[in-house]
């Protein structure tokens, strides 16, 4: 399971951008554990970062 922290530094995105994602439904899928954590599954971030429909939301070399 990762933060968010290690989401943004691994995928070059932002905490926020990835907040901003949760609270549209936007981003991949996670976890709220509690009312300030928040964890990812890391098979599933790395899908959605590489899932070309997604490419429009971020900087990360989607299908590559």
């Amino acid at each position: 399971m990762m933060s968010p922290k290690e989401v943004a530094g691994m995928y070059g995105v932002t905490s926020k951008e990835l907040a901003r994602w949760r609270q549209t439904n936007q981003g991949p899928p996670c976890f709220v554990l509690g009312r300030n954590t928040v964890r990812y599954n890391s098979g599933d971030v790395h899908e959605w970062f590489n899932d070309v429909a997604n490419a429009h939301l971020h900087d990360y070399p989607a299908g590559q």
